[in-house]
């Protein structure tokens, strides 16, 4: 799990001085760990990250979202989990609002994506989704995003082998 616990005063140092990371990818991001002083860590990321990739980020919706909120130049967003099951979703802190509405307007890649609570909170939170393209593998209910609520969307990548996709095709399409 990547939290504060792993930062002595050398690494945390070094980790701050990462000034013009453009593309960030955390693996087991626990972000409950990091609150309230999240920022305090990653604030330095803030003005440069342009792509976020996520692998099984762990913390509510709302904690998840106002991470993605901190970052005001965001157009990539990568979400990833490596089972397709239930996933454990903590209770929400209702009072988190993203700082920031990223323009989310690059990438969106979701694999093995069961939680519907987020994306429906992330298209609330974040004033909607605009992405160009997007690539979905084993995402539950991923109706919400094509629904129409992706006007700009430019380019779709679905896959055969994907369990959630036959649904997609037969009652949406």
């Amino acid at each position: 799990m990547f939290s504060p616990q792993q930062f002595n005063p050398h690494i945390l140092n070094q980790f701050l001085a990462l000034t013009n990371v453009q593309e960030l990818g955390i693996d087991h991001l626990n972000i409950p760990s990091f609150m309230p002083v999240i920022q305090q860590y990653f604030g330095h990321f803030l003005p440069t990250v342009h792509s976020l990739t996520l692998r099984e980020p762990k913390g509510s919706h709302r904690q998840i979202i106002y991470f993605i909120g901190l970052f005001q130049h965001l157009e990539d967003l990568r979400l990833l989990y490596t089972w397709i099951g239930p996933q454990y979703e903590p209770v929400d802190d209702l009072t988190l609002v993203p700082p920031f509405t990223p323009p989310l307007q690059g990438w969106l890649l979701l694999a093995n994506f069961m939680r519907v609570g987020l994306l429906k909170d992330m298209i609330d939170l974040l004033g909607g989704i605009q992405f160009r393209w997007v690539d979905f593998f084993g995402v539950d209910d991923m109706r919400l995003l094509l629904d129409g609520r992706m006007k700009m969307l430019e380019t779709l990548r679905l896959y055969p082998t994907d369990p959630h996709g036959k649904e997609v095709f037969l009652k949406h399409m």
